[in-house]
């Protein structure tokens, strides 16, 4: 990492706790792009076409469960290390996702992906679960870049009366109307350079724009739980469960690469049962 990459993380952590998002440049080499990329391609290849009927908004939704070549990027050395020295220690993965949306796939809908609600750490500015974004190519509003409501992480919005993500519906775009796929007041679009990085609140409501370009657009997003110690036995219990159900069976050299964001919980603590649903303590108003 350069020193211009790490010279400014104190304002990049400032602003991913203010605004709830912030983007690192050159976290991600060609090579480990093109190792991720081939890994992408065969898995979207290989996709189920009845799979991808249902998840038209987001386009693909391919699990890093039997794709242990995505460890490269997830324990991305310079990832870590920025992690690290933006303060976000002890973060432990719970799973990767290959997200591509082909030529004129349509907007992907508002929402938040906290599924942990029911922890005190999520109302706190100590966010519960963050994502890690790289895109395999430079996006614009024209192939679908990202699209972010900053400070929705802290503060409630109407979007969150209108439903949970991921629903078969609005999966499909049965509604093409729904309120969800709108524009929204102070909304900010995020293009990004392949190799960078957007490092995002769980909490905060995020989207994209439709790709209206005539070639594949593809994310890979990986989620991790900075603070692991400090998340409720019961949070941790769910994390430690659903990772080493998804990836105990990768081979050895990839878990190595994975090794430092491995979670490892001991306890006797019954895991959580998901819960996206802030309570009356997200407020209109913030912290």
């Amino acid at each position: 990492m350069t020193t211009n990459t790490i010279s400014p993380l104190v304002a990049k952590f400032k602003q991913l706790q203010i605004e709830g998002y912030c983007v690192l440049e050159n976290i991600a080499d060609n090579a480990l792009l093109e190792r991720t990329r081939a890994c992408a391609e065969q898995a979207v290849a290989t996709a189920n076409p009845e799979k991808l009927a249902r998840t038209r908004s987001p386009g693909t939704l391919i699990d890093s469960d039997t794709y242990p070549q995505l460890s490269g990027i997830i324990g991305n050395p310079m990832a870590l290390l920025a992690l690290k020295k933006l303060g976000l220690s002890d973060c432990k993965f719970w799973k990767a996702v290959i997200i591509s949306k082909p030529p004129g796939g349509p907007r992907l809908y508002w929402h938040q992906d906290c599924l942990m609600w029911q922890d005190s750490r999520a109302y706190s500015n100590r966010m519960p679960m963050i994502f890690l974004m790289y895109y395999m190519e430079n996006t614009s509003q024209e192939n679908g870049c990202l699209r972010l409501l900053p400070g929705t992480h802290r503060r409630r919005h109407i979007l969150h009366d209108m439903g949970e993500a991921h629903t078969r519906d609005i999966n499909r775009v049965e509604n093409p109307n729904d309120p969800r796929f709108l524009d929204y007041p102070n909304e900010q679009d995020v293009p990004m350079r392949a190799g960078d990085l957007i490092i995002g609140d769980a909490r905060m409501f995020h989207a994209t724009h439709a790709n209206n370009s005539d070639q594949r657009r593809t994310v890979i997003t990986i989620w991790f739980h900075p603070w692991f110690d400090d998340l409720l036995p019961s949070t941790q219990s769910w994390i430690h469960e659903e990772f080493h159900r998804r990836h105990d069976d990768w081979p050895k050299p990839a878990l190595t690469e994975i090794a430092a964001v491995i979670p490892n919980f001991t306890g006797n603590v019954e895991p959580m049962k998901p819960n996206r649903a802030p309570d009356e303590r997200l407020t209109v108003n913030g912290p």
